[in-house]
């Protein structure tokens, strides 16, 4: 086979393929960049993460309290609450971790958020019949009040019980809070990507119908489908074939 047959063929293919994929580039650069347009003037984020959140808390026994508390310590109180929510994800379950913390640390003033995220299943109850969460509770009201401390050795074990249940409770904590955080920020990425894709898809049909001759509905449907899938990644596949035609 003569190899500069080939070569001009590949060259040829390629050629075509490089324009196709500059195309499709120009319009998920397009489209993302109307996407960000959107997000910003319309709030996206802020709205997404309201929802995240409050569908959080509503499986507590009390979300309006559980809400307000968690504002409270995450944000200065519900008149902040936008701001807050306009963070990136990192940022906002940062200030929620905050105020988990503060929470566990003094769950008789934050009762609501505190009974919320120290829930624990049936199958790590201790063996006196309450579980960390209540025991954590009792011990720290015990020394919110300032009751003296005795020395007995029912106590000492009773203490140790106590600070052993609180580093559980802030491990399953922070478990919960990065499970939380990985469904958001896959939801959020999921989201862009779907509107990336629809709004590619919408512009490329926008441009087939202005062709002349124009073509059928199904082909404009089809290469608006298959264009707005492909776009947000073609601005790798002209770089590959960029690179491919500068090494020849």
């Amino acid at each position: 086979m003569d190899t500069s047959t080939v070569a001009v063929a590949v060259e040829s293919f390629s050629g075509k393929i490089l324009d196709y994929a500059l195309l499709l580039a120009a319009i998920g650069t397009v489209a993302m960049a109307m996407l960000e347009l959107i997000k910003s003037v319309t709030y996206w984020r802020r709205h997404f993460h309201r929802r995240r959140l409050e569908r959080w808390l509503a499986t507590a026994a009390n979300p309006p309290a559980a809400y307000q508390q968690l504002m409270l310590l995450a944000a200065g109180g519900p008149g902040n609450a936008a701001v807050l929510y306009d963070q990136p994800t990192a940022k906002l379950m940062g200030q929620v971790q905050a105020a988990a913390n503060v929470a566990l640390d003094f769950p008789s003033k934050y009762p609501a958020f505190y009974e919320f995220i120290a829930a624990m299943p049936a199958a790590r109850e201790l063996r006196d019949g309450g579980d960390d969460a209540k025991l954590w509770r009792r011990f720290s009201e015990e020394r919110m009040e300032g009751r003296p401390r005795k020395t007995s050795i029912a106590e000492d074990v009773q203490a140790r019980g106590a600070t052993q249940a609180r580093a559980r409770l802030g491990n399953l904590v922070s478990r919960k809070l990065d499970v939380l955080q990985n469904e958001i920020e896959f939801a959020w990425a999921r989201l862009n990507q779907l509107w990336s894709v629809a709004g590619g898809g919408a512009l490329l049909a926008w441009i087939l119908l202005n062709q002349k001759p124009q073509p059928s509905l199904g082909l404009i449907v089809l290469l608006s489908v298959l264009g707005g899938l492909v776009a947000p990644f073609a601005k790798d596949v002209v770089s590959a074939l960029t690179s491919l035609r500068a090494r020849r």
